[in-house]
């Protein structure tokens, strides 16, 4: 039996104008309960409904075996709500954590063909998380976004997340060998003047759980759709 998701009236009031935040927010989920952790939380975001909060997709993070979503946060107190009655009270999470992008750069056309092609094509997605030296932080971007292609490996985006206490940079690779994926963090993104660290993350069964609006106003927000390689989409 599913639980019904009980949102605060303010959730749904009219927000005050703000510049979108887009978060990523890992569950961690106790061991024994993953399937039922998990249907719940698809559940529960798959019903939310919010002006404050838009869900985006969710992934499995591999060697963890816990679950991330991303959203679309535009008021920050309903945000605060969605994470208590949405997320948090799912029986199995034993915690949380939220990473905060304010900008960055994403090829949309992959972005948006990404769950196909990790179910069906049998594409590998990676999640890099990049430590960089203070001061070398813009510098360091604009390496990153001008790497040479790569004919194995695509660049899905490159958020920043410099508040953060894990990382500065998130970068999203794609790709048919994880051991190509691997070569290219080696061979470019580590040897990119400024970085100091990587640690990688494999992704799993991506699920999409925005409308056709959310992704027009992430496209229009947050992202361009300039590929990372410099040409046009």
């Amino acid at each position: 039996m599913k639980k019904a998701v009980h949102l605060d009236p303010e959730s749904t009031a009219s927000v005050q104008t703000m510049q979108p935040i887009l978060a990523i927010i890992d569950a961690d989920i106790m061991c024994g309960k993953d399937e039922t952790a998990r249907e719940q939380m698809l559940y529960n975001l798959r019903h939310y409904r919010g002006n404050g909060v838009k869900p985006l997709w969710t992934n499995w993070l591999r060697q963890r075996a816990d679950l991330r979503f991303t959203c679309l946060i535009h008021d920050v107190a309903a945000f605060n709500k969605f994470m208590l009655d949405v997320v948090r009270s799912v029986d199995g999470v034993r915690e949380t954590n939220t990473v905060l992008s304010f900008g960055g750069r994403a090829d949309i056309d992959t972005l948006l063909e990404l769950e196909m092609e990790v179910s069906t094509n049998n594409m590998v997605a990676v999640n890099v998380m990049i430590d960089v030296q203070p001061g070398m932080d813009r510098q360091c971007f604009q390496s990153l976004l001008d790497l040479p292609r790569h004919p194995e490996v695509k660049r899905v985006w490159l958020l920043n997340c410099y508040h953060s206490q894990d990382s500065d940079l998130m970068l999203l690779l794609l790709g048919k060998k994880l051991t190509s994926i691997t070569g290219y963090i080696m061979s470019w993104v580590r040897t990119t003047p400024g970085v100091i660290d990587t640690e990688s993350q494999t992704v799993m069964d991506w699920r999409w759980l925005a409308s056709p609006q959310d992704l027009v106003d992430l496209a229009e927000l947050f992202f361009t759709r300039m590929t990372l390689d410099g040409e046009q989409a």
